[in-house]
């Protein structure tokens, strides 16, 4: 058997002492953590202490006792509790190591409730049948450890008053103050004006019609900041692309070497210079760690199984990773009475509830997700005047719950044929912010409205040039309006509609 009964009893010493102190451990150490004795001592004195702590009452070493005298369990060897209990209480304890203790107590039942799922999985294996399948045989063990491993560093599991915190963790974050929030994109106006897409716990969501490029944009994303910060990446593609093809538009984007060459090969023949620019991609691709995974067909609970042990097997716990999901969409499993907008909602909820409270480390989130999913008809440009286009969030298709669980939503669209007479070298998409949870550094500019060269106001929004499967920025309205010359001061009270700034900034 796992355990400490030293740290048991000193645990148990500590608060008999200060019994104020329970609070803080409250809610991780329960009556299963004391069992290094077979007769049970400790536990029955835990529990007996819980009780009384948790209804408010005043106990001391000899009203404990009495309680537990009451309760006529028979503990062999002769021992008595009362003798028991004042010898712990003569221990010498620093209120200020009881929370340590708990946490270390902690520690062997994670280790022994680890041993003990080892042998049930043993078990398990040695009963099961020859016929269930791969996925059946990885699943069982999963859900023995994955209930396991987050034992301990599930976070706090009841309210916490911030009030208490907010003056230490301001004035910590003052004395080491840093320079990125999250793991910054590397479009320098979207991070201005909207900060990092990629923190961890959250979700940002891209939203497009069919072809315009969600899965360029948002690979050329992903790739551009693992190349940054040694970040690997995580893909699950949902039966859309193949690991080939991938790998071609990948190649593509960083070389400027056309897909179709490298698709047939042909860039051997098509002379020095396009040979050179594509074997200068051997060495930027080594910077960058991108696992595909096609899990097409899977449903949401095999995806985030797969997630789980990928992430435990080969990034290792308590390292950062982005999870890349392209795209939300509904599976071909038996969803029986579910409706369409059902079976997304559980989707997006069960990926929000597995990197924000059940994949971390020291209690908080390590993994950001990044997905998109397609637009509704209203979404389509084509053929449509600039005055004509939606680009609010009633566009976004099969699910409300996707906006509401995401802390990120932006339109991605192409621009069209008059924006782009209009707007020159301002590139040929626009990304368009429909929810921010969180904003950067000039987040004024990211919510007041532009007042464009005729008078008119417009939401401001990010310009980017995509060519083949490369993707720039081009800076956002503002900028545009500057390039034209017109307006140049616009953060001047005319180039501002009050009506437009949350109340909360006023």
């Amino acid at each position: 058997m796992i355990f400490s009964l030293e740290l048991e009893q000193h645990l148990l010493a500590g608060l008999i002492k200060y019994t104020d102190k329970y609070g803080n451990i409250a809610s991780f150490i329960n009556e299963n953590d004391f069992c290094a004795d077979e007769n049970a001592i400790n536990k029955t004195i835990f529990y007996v202490l819980r009780q009384a702590l948790e209804n408010a009452e005043k106990i001391d070493e000899v009203l404990l006792a009495q309680r537990v005298d009451a309760l006529n369990i028979s503990f062999p060897n002769d021992i008595k509790i009362s003798d028991y209990i004042r010898s712990l209480a003569l221990r010498k304890v620093s209120p200020d190591n009881i929370e340590k203790i708990a946490q270390e107590l902690k520690k062997f039942t994670v280790r022994r409730e680890i041993f003990e799922g080892a042998k049930k999985v043993a078990d398990s294996m040695r009963k099961m049948s020859p016929s269930v399948s791969y996925n059946e045989i990885i699943e069982t063990a999963d859900n023995t450890f994955n209930e396991k491993i987050n034992f301990f560093d599930v976070g706090p599991s009841s309210p916490v008053n911030i009030s208490d915190e907010m003056e230490e963790w301001v004035e910590l974050r003052g004395n080491n103050p840093v320079t990125e929030f999250g793991l910054m994109s590397p479009y320098e106006r979207l991070n201005d004006l909207y900060g990092s897409l990629l923190r961890p716990g959250n979700i940002t969501v891209i939203v497009a019609r069919s072809g315009v490029g969600k899965t360029r944009f948002c690979m050329d994303f992903c790739t551009k900041v693992s190349a940054k910060y040694d970040v690997p990446i995580l893909h699950f593609d949902n039966g859309e692309m193949s690991k080939e093809e991938l790998i071609v538009r990948q190649c593509s984007a960083l070389s400027g070497v056309s897909a179709n060459l490298l698709e047939t090969g042909q860039w051997r023949q098509a002379g020095e210079e396009t040979v050179n620019k594509v074997r200068s991609v051997w060495k930027q691709v080594k910077k960058i760690k991108f696992y595909y995974y096609n899990a097409g067909g899977m449903n949401v609970d095999n995806m985030i199984a797969t997630l789980r042990r990928f992430y435990y097997s080969k990034i290792g716990r308590g390292n950062p990773m982005i999870f890349s999901f392209d795209y939300i969409k509904t599976t071909f499993e038996n969803n029986g009475t579910k409706s369409e907008w059902q079976v997304v909602g559980e989707m997006i909820d069960k990926f929000k509830k597995t990197i924000q409270k059940e994949i971390l480390s020291d209690g908080g989130p390590v993994i950001p997700m990044i997905t998109s999913v397609q637009s509704n008809r209203q979404g389509i440009v084509n053929a449509r005047q600039p005055q004509e286009i939606r680009d609010d969030e009633s566009i976004v298709s099969l699910s409300d719950r996707i906006t509401q669980f995401c802390s990120h939503m932006f339109i991605l669209r192409q621009k069209t044929l008059d924006e782009i007479a209009t707007e020159p070298n301002f590139g040929n998409h626009k990304l368009i912010n429909v929810k921010s949870r969180h904003l950067g550094a000039d987040y004024m500019r990211a919510i007041n409205p532009v007042r464009m060269p005729d008078g008119s106001l417009r939401k401001n929004a990010i310009n980017l040039q995509m060519d083949g499967f490369s993707v720039e920025e081009r800076g956002d309205m503002v900028d545009l309006v500057r390039a034209l010359n017109v307006n140049e001061e616009l953060d001047g009270e005319n180039d501002v509609v009050d009506d437009f700034i949350p109340e909360l900034l006023r």
